[in-house]
């Protein structure tokens, strides 16, 4: 469905000359990658109204995307695949966010440092035959994993000193969810023989 749309929204501007046809397939894939975002944070706001989680969404959404756009994992095959694992997660992080009684933060968090700490730093980035990545681009990305994990880490260790403690619990939930994309990933790609 994005793509038929992306498709027919390109079209419409090619035969306008708003668009350059020699570009029809860089321009079709901006936005199907346009409306993919825009779904994937339309159905993030409904999930938050619909659990009443809307500082958990914020937060999650704050502390994922920068670190999953650096660590890759897991792609799906199709934006509707993608869309559904994504609210899924997004889902999960809210209801284990109410979940998880205050007396075992602490535990959850530690958890989740070491686990994800382990698997970022041996694992990130994980390409995806979607996304291939060079040398280079391997170094750079996994570089800059380990440094918003580090950082989201730090922040989620103030926010435990602080008394914002089921705001780090987000955070850590949400690098447990990377850390399963990262396993999901790795196991494609053994799979795909990449």
């Amino acid at each position: 469905m994005i793509e038929k749309l992306a498709r027919k929204l390109v079209a419409w501007q090619v035969e306008r000359n708003y668009l350059s046809a020699q570009e029809q397939n860089l321009y079709r894939y901006a936005f199907e990658l346009l409306i993919s975002q825009a779904v994937n944070l339309l159905i993030a706001c409904l999930l938050a109204a619909v659990l009443q989680a809307y500082g958990t969404v914020l937060i999650f959404l704050i502390s994922f995307i920068p670190l999953r756009s650096y660590a890759g994992g897991h792609h799906a095959d199709t934006y509707a695949v993608c869309t559904v694992l994504s609210s899924l997660i997004l889902g999960m992080v809210c209801v284990a966010e109410k979940c998880i009684p205050d007396r075992v933060v602490l535990f959850v968090n530690l958890g989740a440092c070491v686990l994800s700490g382990v698997l970022i730093f041996a694992l990130a980035p994980v390409a995806d035959h979607n996304k291939p990545l060079d040398g280079e681009e391997r170094r750079r990305y996994g570089k800059c994993s380990r440094a918003i994990w580090g950082l989201e880490t730090a922040v989620w260790m103030v926010c435990y000193a602080v008394g914002a403690k089921r705001a780090g619990l987000v955070i850590a939930l949400g690098h447990l969810a990377l850390s399963g994309m990262l396993c999901a990933g790795v196991m494609k790609n053994k799979r795909l023989g990449g």
